[in-house]
């Protein structure tokens, strides 16, 4: 196990080592919660040793033996030992993990940037971000106008988020696409009149607008939104997206690889979407090894839309594997190589050690508590 310190988080990096000696990586960021995703994989190992790698067995075995399943804690950590389980598979059988699962639908994923941003920021910081993100390359661009504001937005916070959607619209110009985060902060109605107010701005969606443990809610804002509506970052099993998509409540679904279970999982996910015409754009704001992983499994959708891709603590990411992603004009085109396609750097994955960063969680605005770094 790895926990690498990467500016606001910590990633949560699993290292399994075949009895042939070939060594797979997995991802299970999830903040504030590392120590509980350690232990929770440290419980599970010696269900592990001397198995057989057949995943959808391992998977099932890990989900349904123990009294408690479920939760984003446990499903994290099975996420993680899933994606490395691919990792080893692909590097024994000298094929990427996509080819694995039945090839290519795509050539290659398109990806928005995020993490650009602080919440709290004038307009004007919005606009110019913005735009020195578009020139490099990004044509689609994710962020949060709404600052504080929740579960209901005053007339002054709603023109303040307004007038940060309005200057990076102007900067950039009609041809990037803007995707409006609202993290799950406001009610109903609330969200309801701010998707209104979206419409102008013809973004790409409106992600999160009501909390996602009320699935119901959702449909109910997705029903009268203007504006298409996504949702299910901390969604962490099919069983709930099958819930979400017979309710019709989103037009865009986001599976987490780091906690739905993992590739073979995030790929059912996405066959039970596009059977109901749904398309899939997963959350990712982890590290380079989650994002090998989604890839992998991305490629392979028929409904893939597109794929988050943070540029926050760019340094870190890189720092980790030792051939960066192919990332040209805002798409993502992935590798040939064997298993995920990356080449772990495991002398980095001690050189930014853990730090205990527990957030209090404002928009894209983030106040740290126990940690001896200034963010």
């Amino acid at each position: 196990m790895h926990l690498v310190n990467a500016h606001w988080r910590n990633f949560i990096i699993v290292k399994v080592t075949s009895d042939e000696g070939i060594v797979g990586f997995g991802e299970a960021t999830l903040a504030d919660f590392e120590k509980t995703i350690e232990a929770a994989v440290y419980d599970y190992k010696p269900f592990l040793l001397g198995r057989e790698i057949d995943i959808p067995e391992i998977v099932q075995f890990l989900f349904r033996h123990f009294y408690w399943r479920g939760g984003p804690m446990l499903m994290s950590a099975i996420s993680a030992i899933e994606q490395a389980l691919w990792d080893i598979l692909g590097k024994a059988a000298k094929k990427p993990v996509y080819s694995l699962l039945g090839g290519r639908a795509n050539p290659r994923v398109r990806a928005y940037a995020n993490g650009f941003i602080s919440g709290s920021a004038t307009p004007e910081e919005f606009a110019t971000a913005a735009d020195k993100i578009v020139k490099e390359g990004f044509n689609a661009i994710k962020f949060d106008p709404f600052g504080a504001a929740g579960p209901g937005i005053t007339k002054e916070e709603m023109k303040t988020a307004m007038s940060r959607v309005d200057a990076i619209r102007n900067v950039v110009g009609e041809g990037p696409d803007l995707l409006i985060e609202a993290h799950g902060r406001f009610d109903s109605a609330t969200a309801i009149s701010i998707a209104s107010e979206l419409k102008r701005f013809s973004p790409m969606w409106f992600e999160e607008p009501v909390p996602e443990d009320d699935i119901r809610s959702m449909a109910e804002v997705k029903a009268k939104s203007p504006v298409p509506i996504a949702t299910g970052e901390r969604i962490v099993t099919k069983y709930r997206f099958q819930e979400l998509l017979s309710l019709r409540a989103a037009d865009i679904i986001q599976p987490d690889v780091c906690h739905v279970g993992g590739i073979r999982e995030i790929s059912q996910i996405a066959a039970m979407a596009e059977v109901n015409y749904v398309s899939v754009a997963p959350h990712n704001p982890n590290g380079p090894i989650a994002t090998a992983a989604t890839l992998n499994a991305l490629i392979t959708m028929p409904n893939a839309l597109i794929l988050e891709f943070w540029v926050d603590a760019e340094n870190v990411r890189r720092d980790l594997i030792k051939e960066y992603f192919d990332v040209r004009r805002g798409y993502v085109y992935p590798s040939n190589k064997p298993g995920l396609g990356i080449t772990v750097n495991e002398a980095a994955l001690a050189k930014y050690p853990y730090e205990k960063l527990h957030l209090e969680y404002f928009g894209n605005d983030y106040k740290y508590h126990g940690s001896s770094k200034k963010k």
